[in-house]
């Protein structure tokens, strides 16, 4: 069960663009720890601007509860 969850957390296709999870992990951790905005995080991260709303959606569709 791990091996599915880490290759199914691993990449994420979506308008041929892939998501990289360990980023959105490493991310989450830090507005939990330092309580910056998912902006900060994307900033401290070095996320490309032209990658930013794929990886916002994706941070709103599976790790915040609504």
């Amino acid at each position: 069960m791990t091996t599915t969850f880490a290759n199914d957390c691993t990449t994420d296709l979506q308008n041929d663009n892939i998501i990289d999870y360990t980023l959105i992990r490493h991310m989450l951790r830090s507005i939990g720890n330092n309580h910056w905005s998912v902006s900060k995080a994307m900033d401290e991260y070095d996320v490309p601007t032209e990658q930013r709303d794929m990886y916002m959606e994706t941070i709103a569709d599976k790790f915040f509860v609504s």
